[in-house]
């Protein structure tokens, strides 16, 4: 749900509404099931999670040095929120009153550690960072063997690496690109409200957290074409057509130009679902000279 203090357009525009709608269709790529099947690609998980605070004795409100002895209480997680790619629903988990008062937040974090454990590709903001190493904390506290290996995609170093805006929180992101916007918490009363168990709060907390994933997914088709390094969507799927590595479409337009590297030349291509810049798998040209300037 959009704030409602500002009108925009519908979430996608045309070209991320035309993969949406090929993926409805049963076409060729974002198929869900096992990655055995030669059309499906990565199970690709959009997740975030909510922490409380620490509590601890201070001197003053600025530039404080805290130890740990003056830790008072532990962070520790109050909700997740999550849901597949293109798949319709999102869900989570937060903790019940009892739960918050007694810090205890071992029930939501083995169902956070299932979705991980089930996920090729997890996409969040700020993630890499902040969401899975808090995450493996609570997972190493509670005893938890790690999850299956995954590949991450953090939109907010996605911004970073490649725009140049005022912002990279996600909601001024989503405002700028008139996309789906973060909803308003009221500010910091509603952690202090979930950590000392009021129901109502931890129910707005989690619809909090789950409108996150909202905005996050719409983050992350606005500017797929843009994520050099994505994760190999072709490596998921099950045949050797030549495929768009950000999101797996076979629909690819060649380009009369070409795509160098420090030492070749290939053919390039756009990719005419998800509009990323790609090029083909054998190079049409390769530099005989070394990098040390000794030629081959």
């Amino acid at each position: 749900m959009a704030n409602k203090e500002h009108q925009f357009r519908p979430r996608l525009n045309s070209k991320e509404m035309e993969l949406i709608n090929s993926f409805r269709a049963g076409d060729v790529i974002f198929k869900s099931g096992k990655p055995s099947d030669p059309k499906t690609p990565a199970k690709i998980l959009i997740f975030d999670i909510e922490t409380a605070p620490l509590k601890a004795y201070v001197w003053g409100i600025w530039q404080q040095n805290v130890g740990t002895n003056m830790l008072i209480d532990e962070w520790y997680m109050l909700s997740w929120a999550a849901k597949w790619l293109f798949e319709d629903g999102t869900f989570g988990e937060v903790l019940t009153s009892e739960e918050s008062l007694a810090q205890d937040d071992k029930r939501i974090s083995k169902g956070m550690w299932d979705l991980l454990d089930e996920a090729d590709i997890v996409v969040g903001h700020n993630i890499d960072k902040f969401d899975i190493k808090k995450l493996n904390t609570r997972f190493a506290v509670h005893g938890f063997a790690p999850p299956m290996p995954y590949k991450t995609v953090d939109t907010l170093k996605a911004a970073r690496t490649n725009f140049k805006f005022s912002s990279n929180k996600l909601d001024y992101l989503n405002e700028i690109f008139e996309i789906e916007r973060k909803m308003s918490t009221g500010g910091f009363d509603l952690w202090v409200g979930c950590m000392e168990g009021k129901e109502e709060s931890l129910k707005t907390m989690l619809e909090y957290n789950m409108q996150d994933i909202s905005a996050s997914e719409d983050l992350y088709l606005r500017i797929l074409p843009w994520i050099k390094n994505h994760p190999n969507m072709g490596l998921y799927i099950n045949d050797d057509i030549e495929r768009c590595p950000n999101c797996g479409s076979e629909v690819l337009e060649w380009e009369t130009g070409t795509y160098y590297t420090g030492v070749s030349a290939f053919k390039a291509y756009r990719c005419n679902h998800c509009e990323a810049i790609g090029r083909s798998r054998k190079a049409i040209k390769e530099n005989k000279v070394s990098t040390c300037g000794i030629r081959k």
